[in-house]
């Protein structure tokens, strides 16, 4: 069993065509925003809508969240208003029924593959880093009655991790369309029987810069989103 995980696309179809083009799956995990910052939002939400007609799982991020309603996506400082620029554009190619899917999309999911536990989330106010087992709700996974791996999932830092708590892993595997780990590869993982790897995939940015400089957004946005893409992180 090989389950594909994505997060963070953000509209970035020639990043995603990339990893699809590598990475064959039986089963895909979406952990979040597939809009905002990139020209190809409608392709990007298709994509998505066709895979959850078979063995998908998927969660609603603060970006679908805001295109899904309307609303301001709370991103800090000059991503506030990229993103709102990005998504009143991005809205007016989606068709009602795309919104829905983005609106059916759950905050937070929780399932099982084979004997893998899984708890997804966009993102969380949590410090991964010290692992706290009450805020993370970790069982002792070292109990007789607990058997088989447990994963926690998340995306929203768009960078990627993984880190071991026991029998629990928490896995981000960062960005597909926006990295922002100074790598300008299209980031996201696989776990492949059961074992979890962080993958890295080039993809022609210079398409999906033609596709931004060719859109109605502002120039000086244009030129903040190219930048971004091409170092894989957020400028000054």
């Amino acid at each position: 069993m090989k389950i594909l995980i994505l997060s963070d696309i953000h509209a970035n179809w020639y990043a995603l065509e990339a990893v699809l083009d590598k990475e064959n799956y039986d089963a895909l995990i979406f952990l979040g925003d597939v809009v905002d910052f990139g020209p190809s939002p409608r392709n990007c939400i298709k994509f998505l809508m066709k895979c959850s007609k078979t063995r998908f799982w998927g969660v609603r991020g603060d970006h679908d969240h805001a295109m899904a309603y309307g609303i301001n996506s709370k991103c800090p400082g000059e991503l506030n208003s990229i993103s709102a620029v990005t998504r009143e554009w991005g809205e007016e190619f989606l068709s009602s029924e795309e919104v829905g899917f983005l609106r059916r999309l759950p905050l937070s999911n929780k399932f099982s593959i084979d004997t893998i536990d899984f708890d997804l989330v966009h993102g969380s106010d949590i410090d991964f880093s010290k692992c706290q087992a009450e805020s993370l709700d970790i069982k002792d996974t070292n109990t007789e009655e607990e058997s088989g791996a447990r994963f926690i999932l998340v995306g929203h830092s768009h960078k990627p991790s993984i880190k071991t708590v026991g029998n629990t892993i928490i896995l981000n595997p960062g960005s597909v369309g926006q990295p922002r780990d100074l790598n300008p590869r299209a980031s996201y993982a696989v776990i492949d029987d059961g074992v979890p790897y962080i993958r890295r995939v080039s993809y022609d940015i210079e398409r999906t810069v033609n596709d931004l400089e060719r859109s109605a957004l502002p120039k000086h946005m244009t030129s903040k989103l190219t930048s971004m893409l091409v170092i894989g992180g957020i400028v000054n």
